[in-house]
């Protein structure tokens, strides 16, 4: 339980952070007008949730052994180009996923759920910056 609240802790702090630099940026903190203000939030709630969300979707393919190729193929062309920086294994490609499927860890998904609850954020100041429109 520690260990989870660490996790979204440091993402949501992370996504906060991005949110104020995005806020600074625009103007939020001088103006008054609440038109500009509810688009600024919306634009600064975006910002990071669809980082999170990308990043948290990466993470999802990646463990799902989908870069397993690409990555079988980079260290294929790193022996036959630098032989005296590898060890020589010649492993075959499913000799290699078998053994990344063992090493696979579960899916990260709180940097996906921090993101969409941004990304909810932001629709919340969208619907209010309509509203007020």
């Amino acid at each position: 339980m520690k260990k989870k609240l660490l996790q979204y802790g440091i993402c949501s702090i992370i996504g906060i952070a991005i949110a104020f630099w995005v806020m600074d940026t625009e103007g939020l903190f001088i103006t008054n007008k609440p038109v500009e203000i509810s688009a600024i939030l919306c634009d600064a709630f975006f910002v990071p949730g669809i980082l999170l969300v990308m990043v948290g979707t990466l993470f999802w393919i990646s463990t799902t052994g989908l870069f397993d190729a690409i990555s079988y193929a980079f260290r294929v062309a790193g022996h036959s180009l630098f032989p005296f920086l590898f060890k020589s294994d010649s492993m075959s490609f499913y000799d290699y996923k078998t053994e990344k499927d063992g090493k696979r860890v579960k899916t990260p998904l709180f940097i996906f759920i921090v993101g969409a609850v941004f990304l909810i954020a932001s629709g919340v100041a969208l619907i209010i910056w309509y509203k007020l429109q």
